[in-house]
């Protein structure tokens, strides 16, 4: 059964509790997968990507597949700016 996946990005700062989802991208299966997400990553500076997998095109039912959190994308804030 062929799998269909998408990718969420996240804008994340611990420091004054921002937790927002940024866009979603298609992602290709039959390219590398952990590069496509890097890709992502970088296209909206986010720190956590959470990639997705559905047995439908449509998404109605998907399913958590990998986390993936980039350290060089995180706010570095003290929380001391608001």
């Amino acid at each position: 059964m062929k799998k269909y996946y998408i990718a969420v990005t996240y804008e994340v700062c611990e420091h004054n509790n921002i937790y927002l989802d940024m866009n979603e991208y298609n992602i290709d299966s039959s390219k590398d997968l952990d590069k496509q997400i890097r890709e992502v990553a970088k296209v909206d500076v986010a720190p956590l990507v959470k990639f997705y997998e559905s047995d439908t095109s449509d998404f109605k039912e998907i399913r958590l597949y990998k986390e993936y959190k980039f350290k060089e994308y995180e706010c570095g804030c003290d929380g001391s700016q608001f």
